[in-house]
């Protein structure tokens, strides 16, 4: 009699726990898999500078992302970080090299700028690393270096008062790294 008490006890106590995190997870999962939407909502509600659309657009390009599970989609958005990271670098030189004159000191930017993506593509790639083994807090960590590291390229235009001719690259960079965070602040609750 005193087992079954007990017992008892310990299933009700457990049910607190059991709403809050059905509350919080509640419709991400569908069918053994994850509803993108769903986790997409959940990724405004964590964070919300993030946008809805650009979240679902970009996780559903990736054919793997209808089958795959928290951690899969994590993967994916942090190879989506990966890709924008090399593509802006790759879209700055070709700025560099075409021959068009640019201000010197536009110029200086420009080339601190790559400095910045060749770190953040790094940072990056060290974040996936950890992802993949299980390390989420080190991959929080990387992830939020390379946002500041193409933050600051974005300051020295500022600070010359010119306009920031990688408004939509950094853009996308800032919502793939939020999704990449907001994914880790889910796997760890």
């Amino acid at each position: 009699m005193r087992n079954q008490s007990i017992s008892l006890f310990s299933l009700f106590s457990s049910i607190p726990y059991l709403f809050l995190v059905l509350n919080c997870y509640g419709g991400l999962i569908v069918n053994g898999d994850i509803d993108i939407s769903n986790l997409c909502k959940n990724v405004t509600r964590v964070d919300p500078t993030e946008n809805y659309e650009f979240c679902v657009s970009a996780l559903e390009a990736n054919p793997l992302s209808k089958t795959s599970d928290i951690f899969g989609l994590g993967v994916i958005s942090i190879e989506l970080c990966s890709s924008n990271a090399t593509y802006t670098h790759t879209y700055i030189d070709g700025i560099l090299k075409d021959g068009k004159p640019e201000p010197e000191r536009v110029r200086a930017c420009l080339q601190d700028c790559i400095e910045f993506y060749s770190t953040a593509l790094e940072e990056v790639q060290a974040a996936m690393k950890a992802f993949k083994g299980k390390d989420y807090e080190t991959a929080g960590s990387q992830l939020y270096d390379a946002l500041i590291d193409t933050d600051t390229c974005k300051i020295g235009f500022t600070e010359l008062g010119v306009d920031f001719p990688l408004k939509k690259h950094d853009y996308d960079f800032f919502q793939l790294i939020g999704i990449s965070l907001s994914i880790i602040k889910i796997i760890l609750g």
